[in-house]
This record gives structure tokens, sequence and C-alpha cells, in this order.
């Protein structure tokens, strides 16, 4: 796993009883990638089972045949636009290919955190981003407090999908932090980072569809998986030079 990752994390694996080995973050094409890491592993041991779960197409498959059809019949089929983040790209990917094939007119837009190429790639045709600029990074590969989406590559599970997907939104580590505060104090959702872009996303295609509209996300983290982190006033303020301070209203989100 990469060494930047919420503590409890680690913990959770290490309670299941796996041995957890972290690397530093890298780009895929690096050797120490943590991706090309495990494939190592795995491959140097004959009880080794390398998933590859960013390229290995069940999952893209399982969302299109299950979450998919899932959204659809909690919803009747009256759904104007389905949100999510891309992080091995499956759900999005999956999810849109599915809800497509119901109607063309129902909108898939990406859900980006900051220091992710996609929401570039969507919007511009580029895979790029500005945090990629040489000596305005801060940290690594995807410069965010955001853990689980975004990315400045396309996997595989994501290609197949990609040409559903009709926009991108692109959210702030501040954006993201205020959602799940605002959260928590109104709806008593306790949600992580992934959860929160998504939420910000939706909350801007909604004031942009207007009322009436049926915006689908998915809350996939929870707040536990984070307090080491995103949950952590401390942390944030100190690392990120962020602010947890509960938000009166939605104004946050901005528009897209």
């Amino acid at each position: 796993m990469p060494d930047d990752q919420a503590e409890e994390k680690y913990s959770a694996l290490r309670a299941l009883g796996a041995t957890v080995e972290k690397v530093r973050p890298a780009s895929i094409v690096d050797p120490g990638h943590f991706v090309n890491v495990a494939r190592a592993r795995a491959a140097a041991n004959e009880k080794g089972f390398f998933a590859n779960q960013f390229e290995n197409l069940a999952n893209f498959t399982t969302h299109q045949t299950t979450t998919g059809r899932e959204i659809l019949r909690q919803t009747g089929g009256n759904i104007d636009a389905f949100v999510a983040g891309a992080g091995t790209g499956g759900t999005l990917s999956g999810v849109a290919h599915c809800l497509k094939e119901r109607s063309n007119n129902i909108i898939i837009a990406l859900a980006d955190p900051q220091g992710s190429g996609l929401y570039h790639k969507v919007e511009h045709g580029t895979l790029y981003t500005p945090e990629q600029s040489e000596g305005s990074r801060r940290r690594h590969q995807v410069d965010t407090v955001v853990e689980g989406v975004g990315m400045t590559r396309l996997t595989d599970n994501l290609l197949a999908g990609f040409d559903h997907i009709d926009m991108a939104t692109s959210v702030t580590d501040q954006q993201a932090v205020s959602m799940s505060r605002f959260l928590m104090a109104n709806d008593g959702f306790f949600v992580g980072s992934s959860s929160a872009v998504n939420c910000v996303a939706s909350v801007r295609l909604a004031k942009k569809l207007g009322p009436g509209s049926t915006v689908v996300t998915l809350l996939c983290d929870s707040g536990s998986r984070h307090g080491t982190k995103f949950w952590s006033d401390s942390a944030l303020e100190t690392n990120f030079n962020l602010t947890s301070a509960i938000p009166t209203s939605l104004d946050f989100v901005g528009d897209f």
C-alpha cells in the first residue's frame, strides 16, 4: 500500500491477518508503484494471487450487471444523472454503461479531486492537471487529501465505459472537507473523502438541473476509515492547510 494512507486502513488489514508492506507513492511506470510491487510479490510466491483491480474487467462487469441495475430498480428508471469518482474506474464506467443502455439522456458525471488528471481528460481531451507542473506539487502523484479516487492515467476499467461519461467537475480538498462536515451536522452521515467528493459534484449538478431532478451518487466510504487524516482537524490544518469548520449552507460547492 502507499505509505500516505490513513492509519485505519493499515490497522484493519493487520487485524484480518494481513502483512502490510508500505511503499512510497510513485508513478505507475515506476517498479516501486504499489500495484507493481504487489504484482511482483504475487509472482514470487507460489500461493500469491494478484487481483489486478485497476485492469481486471470483472470490476467493470460487476458494476454494469449489479450496481447499475440496482440503481434502475430503486429509482424505477426515473433518473436524470449519475455522479461518481474514479479510483479503479470500474464503478463509474460499469454503472454508466448500464444506465446508457436504458437511456442515452441520463447524464454521467465524473467527480474528480484536485491533483487528478481525469477532469481535464473528460472536459478537454488531455490527461493533465496543473499540479503536475514542475515545482508545484507538494507531495506525490495525486496531490490531495482525498483517498480512493483520482488518477493521472486511464485504466482498462475506466476505458471500458469512458465514452459514456458526459461531463466532469473538479472538487477541491476544502470543498470535500466542508461537505463531510455539513453532512455530519445536518444529515448524520459520517462519510469518507471519496463520498464527500461525490456529494459536492452531485449538489452542483442538482442545482444545474433544477427542482424535481433525480441525481444518484454513492456514499462509498465511511468516515471511520479516515479518522487520522481526513477527519483529523489537526492533521488537516498542519499537513494540508485546511479548515474543518462546519458550513452554514451549501454555497461552498460552487458551480460547474
